[in-house]
Parts: structure tokens; sequence; C-alpha cells
């Protein structure tokens, strides 16, 4: 029962450090935040895949059955270096703004009313 427990722990872990990521990235990309979202499922998937290599060879080293956890242990640490450097740098320049809404009851409504046109 504790092993469930603790895999679900896991797994609930892990699935919400990644959005979590991906807004910190993207925040910090500037004008280029589909490119930003890209590479960081990029890394997650790098990172997949070099875990599970490196902990299969930890399991067939001397370490055993320790060695897997040994090394979610390093790839935690080496993810959490530069989130910590990111969240303690904050944003330096100004934050993008996608909507503005005025509350400035003089605007004519012929102007409040206009919407984008687009090309057919």
């Amino acid at each position: 029962m504790a092993a469930v427990v603790l895999v679900f722990g896991m797994a609930l872990a892990g699935f919400t450090v990644n959005p979590v990521v991906t807004s910190l990235a993207v925040r910090f990309a500037g004008d280029a935040p589909t490119l930003t979202s890209a590479l960081t499922t990029s890394g997650y998937n790098t990172g997949i895949a070099a875990g599970s290599f490196a902990a299969g060879h930890a399991l067939d080293s001397s370490l055993g059955l320790t060695g897997p956890a040994l090394v979610g242990a390093v790839f935690a640490a080496l993810t959490l270096l530069p989130l910590i450097g990111l969240a303690l740098r904050g944003t330096a320049g100004p934050s993008r703004i996608v909507a503005h809404h005025t509350t400035d009851t003089d605007v004519p409504r012929q102007a409040a009313d206009a919407t984008v046109k687009t090309a057919p």
C-alpha cells in the first residue's frame, strides 16, 4: 500500500512541476514564447530518455537497487539549480500586455465597438 501511495505522489509531483517550469521559461522568453515552450517540452523528453538510460546503467552497477534512486536525486538537484536561479533573478524587463481594457467612459461608442477585420 505504501508503494502505491508513493508512486502516486511521485506522479503527482512530476505532472505538476512541468507547467510551472514551462510558464517560468515562457515568462523569460521575450519574443519567442512558442520556441521556448517547444524547447522545454523537448527538454522533458530528453531528460526522461537520459534518466532512464542512466538509471538502467546504475541498476547494473555495484550500486544495485539504490542506483536508480541516486540518479533520480541527482537529476532532481540539477533541475532545481536553474529554477532557483530564475526565481531569484525575477523579471528584468517590462511584462507583456496581451489585452488592454479601458474604463474610460468618454470613448465614443463607435470606437469601442470596432472589431479587427480578417483577410478572407
